[in-house]
């Protein structure tokens, strides 16, 4: 089987490699010398029949909240429009396609959301996903992943808040991270093998792909600085109200995983102290 990975340079997209090879499939990667300009209809309608690919998992997106606040236009093309492209390509083809969403597309007004709650986006980079998912849902055999806060060190060239959080803690540096806002973290290694297990899947629809835990930041950093053996009195807490911010951030958005957990039974969630510890040794390595 083909398989035609965009963001495949991206954070997700980097810990995908191994998942899919794992699995025998040529994998077709949008990155580098391969790379397809998300903006040009024609540009990604040509890279789509070049890949002629069986399924297709999109995983590139601007996916950070401030950039899509700064430029709605650019966000909108390449998180809505391009998703409406790629799906109608799978539809006309009969191919699957696996798209990315997100936690942000809810208001966080309420924990444990489940697939069928209504979502309601308070920020513009959610905004943009929660219609992407509506674009990508018109193919008849797509997939649309919901995921939560990853963690883990990156494998591409763009640091994540876990990378400058880990390696202040590691020079013996405070920081400090909320401890009223909630999310359901989930490693990268596990949420890539979650992608891969949904691509080979019958299932279609909506699923969250998250942790089995409920934490805010300061949890989560305080079971990482634990799991990697630095001092944990270096993890300070502080609350949203002491930050200021130019958007309006849910305060709410852990993910109910249970149809995840049905779907995937043998996928396993290992806790955050495991989690790190593994994947250290596999950057390490």
């Amino acid at each position: 089987m083909r398989i035609l990975l965009t963001g495949a340079t991206g954070r997700i997209g980097a810990y995908l490699r191994d998942p899919l090879n794992m699995r025998g499939w040529e994998v077709v990667r949008w990155a580098g010398s391969h790379a397809v300009d998300l903006t040009d209809p024609g540009a990604v309608s040509r890279g789509l029949d070049q890949a002629d690919a069986d399924v297709v998992l999109h995983a590139a997106a601007i996916s950070d909240a401030e950039t899509c606040r700064r430029d709605p236009d650019r966000a909108r093309t390449i998180n809505v429009e391009a998703v409406a492209w790629i799906s109608e390509w799978c539809a006309a083809r009969g191919r699957r396609l696996v798209f990315t969403s997100t936690d942000m597309v809810f208001d966080g007004t309420k924990p444990w959301s489940t697939e069928s709650d209504e979502p309601r986006p308070i920020l513009a980079y959610g905004a943009t996903k929660r219609a992407a998912e509506l674009e990508a849902l018109k193919a008849p055999d797509s997939v649309v992943a919901r995921i939560c806060l990853l963690y883990g060190p990156t494998l591409c060239d763009r640091e994540t808040f876990y990378d400058k959080a880990v390696g202040q803690l590691r020079a013996g540096a405070p920081q400090t991270f909320f401890d009223d806002e909630f999310r359901t973290p989930l490693d990268y290694a596990t949420a890539a093998r979650a992608l891969a297990m949904l691509a080979a899947s019958d299932f279609r629809g909506i699923v969250h792909v998250g942790g089995a835990e409920r934490l805010s930041r300061f949890e989560l950093m305080t079971k990482v600085a634990r799991g990697l053996g630095l001092d944990g009195s270096l993890v300070r807490s502080n609350s949203r109200a002491e930050a200021s911010f130019s958007e309006p951030r849910p305060a709410d958005v852990s993910l109910d995983t249970s149809r995840l957990a049905a779907l995937l039974p043998t996928l396993e969630r290992p806790p955050v102290e495991e989690a790190v510890r593994a994947m250290a040794r596999g950057s390490a390595g």
